[in-house]
């Protein structure tokens, strides 16, 4: 009885052990920002893959990496952040189903970046069957001291990045094809078919800068090549004289090469067997456009001047052409 006592003990030693080493976040004390969002959620539908992690975050003076999850468990979190700006539940509004969310860290000596990832599938309900709409994927890569501190506001930020996108964006349903809930409630049912891309399709990469992953699959940049940009929050564009601003920099195309912006430097995207990767280091310290935010560039110079040379790289990093998101594949 004794041995079994102990046995017992030490097995909740541990899972308190394991407990203590999770990061949690809460975003109770943040407000969503609904000025330029036009929609009502009337359910949220969590099709993650990892429902028990959201990412990685580094702490100490080793950096060294924890698990980060939510307070409350599933995506309570949000659901709580969009009651709260009455946007749900609504009979009548839209069911969001979460594919992607996820955050993590690039920590050295002199600076630190904080990345958080989020796609969302948006779809109509109508008699217990789900016909899709849209997807959408968003991101956000703020600077700082303490970017760990910044994380539950980098989630507020990407909810409210993508729900505004879909307010702004010219919305069709597509009747062609219905979804049943337990389907979408499968991480398996992916709605972004890759064989279908035109960025994996095509022979030629159209030069510009693409603001989303969906004008990236698409080949679609909407900004001009000649155009400069400044990585400043939000990302500014100079074409001429004139000067516009965009919420995100996903990538960019140049003399038929593809870029892609990850913490804050960029890389130049390989292609393999349908999906696109990249070498890279676990920790980013070297010379990149981190260290230009402050001035207007053309893809020209950051093709010669700001590119990371990934060749001389052990990490890889492989873009998830259904979600957007980046995944490093070879540890943390």
């Amino acid at each position: 009885m004794k041995k079994i006592t102990v046995v017992i003990m030490l097995f909740l030693a541990t899972l308190n052990a394991r407990a203590q080493k999770l990061y949690k976040i809460s975003l109770d004390e943040f407000k969503l920002d609904i000025q330029g969002i036009n929609l009502t959620v009337a359910e949220i539908i969590d099709a993650r893959k990892d429902k028990n992690s959201i990412g990685l975050i580094q702490t100490g003076l080793n950096n060294k990496p924890v698990f980060a999850t939510f307070e409350k468990p599933g995506l309570k979190e949000i659901e709580s952040l969009l009651e709260n700006a009455g946007l749900y539940p609504q009979p009548s509004g839209l069911s969001l189903r979460i594919t992607a969310l996820k955050i993590s860290e690039n920590t050295t000596l002199v600076k630190e970046t904080a990345k958080a990832e989020l796609s969302i599938d948006f779809f109509l309900r109508y008699e217990n069957l789900y016909y899709h709409i849209t997807s959408i994927f968003t991101s956000a890569e703020p600077k700082g001291l303490d970017v760990t501190s910044k994380q539950a506001a980098n989630i507020v930020t990407i909810l409210e990045k993508a729900l505004t996108t879909f307010s702004q964006k010219k919305n069709d349903v597509k009747t062609d094809r219905s979804y049943t809930l337990e389907e979408l409630l499968d991480p398996m049912v992916t709605l972004r078919n890759p064989l279908s891309m035109p960025i994996l399709n095509d022979t030629e990469y159209k030069d510009g800068y693409y603001t989303s992953f969906d004008e990236f699959v698409n080949n679609q940049p909407s900004i001009p090549y000649g155009c400069k940009v400044k990585l400043s929050s939000p990302i500014k564009v100079l074409c001429g004289e004139e000067e516009t601003e965009v919420p995100a920099l996903y990538a960019f195309a140049s003399n038929n090469k593809l870029y892609i912006l990850y913490h804050h430097h960029f890389f130049e995207l390989n292609r393999r067997n349908g999906t696109f990767y990249f070498n890279g280091p676990s920790k980013m310290s070297k010379t990149g456009a981190n260290d230009v935010t402050q001035m207007y560039f053309g893809a020209s110079s950051i093709a010669t001047s700001y590119v990371l040379p990934g060749g001389r790289y052990s990490a890889t990093y492989v873009l998830d052409m259904e979600t957007g998101a980046i995944r490093n594949i070879t540890g943390f």
